[in-house]
């Protein structure tokens, strides 16, 4: 079992970092219970077979971990850690890529982390959102059951065994006291951090009559914000661009505009609408004149958005599970918006079907890296990217743990050998 060590990101690496990621992604998909990871190998801006799909995870793997059954939620730490949900099985699964294969499939590398065993009698029958918290921390949302309340979980491996199954390890994050008790109203989705304390952040909520975007922030720092006055909505009906918020399990960070958030839903008539949300006024919410707006809409057939993915370049990614595929969107004339009709490219196409559903999708670190600094230029490996790694490794990045270690000290001059190979390597 791996040991899950925690160093905090700062906030100016967190988007630096996850520029090594943009052509590789994490993909769940329920129909093969698999995940796969998908990369624009030839650089060509479309990924397709051969070679640009592999799978992650699935039953076959060596490690014996139970297979899938549903996979929900999907998170993508900077330093490779990925988390999932299992909705078929209530399971939160963890990933790491230790031999840097490109794959978790190998012995030690997927575990459970936390099932309907675990110590705090939390149930995780419909996870519905993942994500890190701005010190690496879990959070797991959980929308209410049968099964579960309305929630949302932090876990963390107090006794470090690699999971969170005993006693103190799943705390309330997010509770009673905004969703109310058991299974109430809301439809809590996926959620957002921002960077630093008080943690603050947002989450989509996806039931009638409470669509919309909620914020968070921790007021009294007391690590949760499960006060009633310490969750507010930030975008819902009545905004004045008269938009109606309606179903959908997405919001990401725009992280080409910080403060901004995309938010993606299927509005009346079938209509696919990404929007961008931002709070220009610095009055908490994004309910004001020319704070939110559609940015790109389909009303095509055959079309099911299910989760977005932002990058740092200003693209977005959006996946439709209809079309078994995901496309991408480009703001080619910079005016914030992606309508007209060559701002719309496939980016993978799935020709053979490899991948079943197209569901939700999470930015990935290579399994080899020595660009640093993303850069594009020829020759592509440059004395910058040694300065890129430096500056990591001295801020305490999760990025500077080449060697995929776990213990105390996290970076050590293995990091600085393992950069080296890299570069020498050719590795991107």
């Amino acid at each position: 079992m791996k040991t899950l060590t925690l160093v905090s990101i700062p906030a100016v690496l967190v988007s630096a970092d996850m520029a090594f990621a943009q052509s590789r992604f994490l993909l769940n998909d329920r129909t093969n219970d698999a995940v796969f990871a998908v990369v624009d190998a030839n650089g060509n801006g479309v990924i397709d077979e051969p070679g640009e799909v592999q799978l992650v995870f699935n039953l076959t793997n060596a490690a014996g971990t139970p297979g899938l059954d549903n996979p929900s939620c999907l998170a993508v730490r900077p330093d490779g850690l990925a988390v999932l949900g299992d909705q078929g099985s209530g399971r939160i699964y963890l990933f790491r890529d230790w031999n840097r294969d490109g794959d978790c499939l190998d012995v030690g590398e997927s575990w459970v982390a936390a099932d309907a065993s675990n110590a705090s009698s939390v149930s995780f029958a419909f996870p519905t959102g993942a994500a890190f918290g701005p010190a690496g921390e879990l959070y797991i949302v959980n929308a209410g059951n049968a099964f579960g309340n309305d929630a949302v979980y932090r876990l963390i491996d107090l006794n470090q065994d690699g999971d969170f199954q005993d006693a103190g390890e799943v705390e309330v994050f997010i509770g009673a006291a905004f969703f109310g008790p058991g299974n109430g109203g809301y439809s809590p989705q996926e959620i957002i951090f921002g960077s630093g304390l008080p943690l603050s952040g947002y989450f989509r909520n996806s039931s009638a009559g409470l669509h919309g975007v909620y914020r968070f922030f921790d007021a009294n720092n007391d690590g949760s914000c499960d006060d009633a006055s310490e969750v507010s909505q930030f975008w819902v009906a009545g905004n004045a661009a008269g938009i109606t918020p309606s179903a959908g399990f997405a919001i990401e960070p725009d992280l080409f505009r910080p403060g901004a958030v995309y938010l993606l839903q299927t509005a009346t008539g079938s209509v696919d609408q990404l929007l961008r949300l931002q709070d220009l006024n610095n009055d908490q919410d994004a309910m004001d004149a020319g704070e939110s707006e559609v940015v790109w809409s389909t009303a095509e057939s055959g079309f099911t958005n299910i989760d977005v993915v932002s990058l740092t370049d200003g693209r977005v990614l959006i996946t439709d599970n209809s079309g078994k595929r995901v496309i991408v969107l480009t703001d080619l004339d910079n005016d914030g918006l992606f309508n007209n009709t060559n701002e719309r490219q496939t980016y993978f196409a799935n020709s053979s079907l490899l991948v079943g559903d197209i569901r939700q999708a999470a930015a990935a670190p290579r399994p080899c890296r020595a660009n640093c600094d993303n850069s594009t230029g020829s020759p592509l490996l440059t004395a910058n990217d040694f300065q890129c790694f430096l500056n990591a490794f001295a801020a305490g990045s999760f990025y500077a743990n080449c060697d995929s270690s776990s213990g105390t000290p996290l970076l050590t001059a293995n990091d600085f050998q393992c950069f080296l190979n890299a570069f020498a390597a050719g590795c991107p």
